[in-house]
């Protein structure tokens, strides 16, 4: 028998139309930087350092540029979180990113 050398990927599982639902009303918000049109950011930081588990309800509405580092002009000077990072995100604008995906979450549930 031969063995395989790289490991089976599990497939991802798919949204429930409650996370669809939520992603539909945070896309809808405003960017939490700059007020444009948003994109749904999954958290995946901490300020504090570490990662955690991707989570369907703990994300963020953030516009393109502020949000994804193909979109982020300033090479020199990054303005998106795939750059700079949550920290980096956060000592830039100030805005705790799990602490804003936290808020409207429970905003959401309430």
């Amino acid at each position: 028998m031969l063995k395989r050398r790289t490991p089976l990927k599990a497939k991802p599982k798919r949204k429930t139309a409650e996370a669809r639902r939520y992603h539909e009303y945070i896309a809808g918000l405003p960017c939490l930087v700059c007020g444009g049109q948003a994109t749904v950011h999954h958290v995946t930081g901490s300020i504090h350092g570490g990662r955690f588990a991707r989570n369907d309800f703990l994300v963020a509405p953030l516009c393109p540029m502020h949000h994804q580092a193909g979109h982020d002009p300033y090479a020199s000077d990054p303005v998106s979180v795939e750059r700079l990072a949550h920290r980096g995100f956060y000592l830039k604008y100030g805005i705790d990113l799990e602490q804003e995906a936290t808020k409207l979450a429970v905003e959401w549930l309430l």
